[in-house]
């Protein structure tokens, strides 16, 4: 029977590129659905006064374990109303179906 050994070397140094790698990988990813999300929201987003539409924003930051975290937001009061099927130029609940499309939510 013959018996084979092998030895890793540096193996905890390329764990450490490979998390690296992945964390780099993902991250692009997240700022990237980030920023289509919001031009995505403002392209379908009812236009009366184009206050709405104006009102998307979005952030990106690194979290404290060094991935990207985001946030996209609208402060306009009547956001909410539109979303809920008030105008007629978009269909009820658009935005969480922009987000789904995009992959940023999924159905439950």
């Amino acid at each position: 029977m013959t018996k084979i050994s092998v030895e890793v070397v540096n193996f905890g140094r390329e764990m450490e590129r490979v998390r690296d790698e992945v964390r780099r990988l993902g991250n692009s990813s997240i700022k990237e659905k980030i920023s289509h999300a919001t031009k995505t929201l403002r392209i379908v987003t009812p236009v009366d006064t184009g206050e709405a539409r104006l009102g998307w924003k979005s952030k990106h930051y690194r979290g404290l374990d060094g991935y990207t975290e985001g946030t996209i937001s609208n402060d306009v009061d009547h956001i909410e109303f539109l979303n809920n099927g008030s105008s007629k130029q978009a269909p009820k609940y658009f935005i969480e179906q922009v987000l789904m499309t995009i992959g940023i939510i999924t159905p439950n």
